[in-house]
């Protein structure tokens, strides 16, 4: 079950990592501000997917899928990151 102290730290996790990628547009990052961005975006994802959906404490089939999918996903943005570099 989540406790409120839980639930109002993530609440302020969040909010602190919105602040950061809101404020991260002000700075002349170049291709750096999309890989600080997708930083902040990760962290946030996981954030939500161990508080919310509770996959701290779940079984260990809910935690490879969520490992494979995590690889997959990896495997994808790299893969785009490569195209995109040698156009």
């Amino acid at each position: 079950m989540m406790t409120v102290r839980l639930a109002i730290f993530a609440w302020i996790g969040l909010m602190a990592l919105l602040a950061l990628t809101v404020s991260s547009t002000l700075l002349p990052l170049g291709m750096w501000n999309t890989v600080l961005n997708l930083a902040f975006a990760t962290g946030k994802a996981v954030i939500i997917g161990l508080i919310f959906m509770h996959l701290r404490r779940s079984g260990i089939l809910v935690s490879l899928t969520v490992l494979a999918l995590g690889l997959w996903l990896g495997i994808l943005l790299l893969m785009t990151l490569v195209d995109v570099l040698n156009r």
